[in-house]
């Protein structure tokens, strides 16, 4: 399908409106980006959706019982 000239004109006029958004380099959420990045490298990899709910918990309260979670959530499934 062929386009006319005014529909191509505004097609490429809001590409580079979405490209100059989506490429301004901001440094609030570069720096989040990287912490999470850094955090993910540091999980544990090929945990069930289970284990890694756990862990998170885990993570936020050190007090939680990663088998206790286990329990919970195993009741909660059936």
């Amino acid at each position: 399908m062929k386009l006319n000239k005014k529909t191509e004109r505004l097609i490429k006029r809001r590409a580079a409106e979405f490209k100059k958004i989506y490429e301004t380099p901001n440094p609030e959420v570069d720096k989040i980006i990287s912490e999470l990045r850094a955090e993910a490298t540091k999980r544990p990899q090929n945990m069930s959706k289970e284990e890694e709910i756990a862990y998170i918990l885990k993570k936020a309260d050190e007090n939680c019982d990663h088998i206790e979670i286990r329990k919970i959530l195993n009741v909660s499934n059936t």
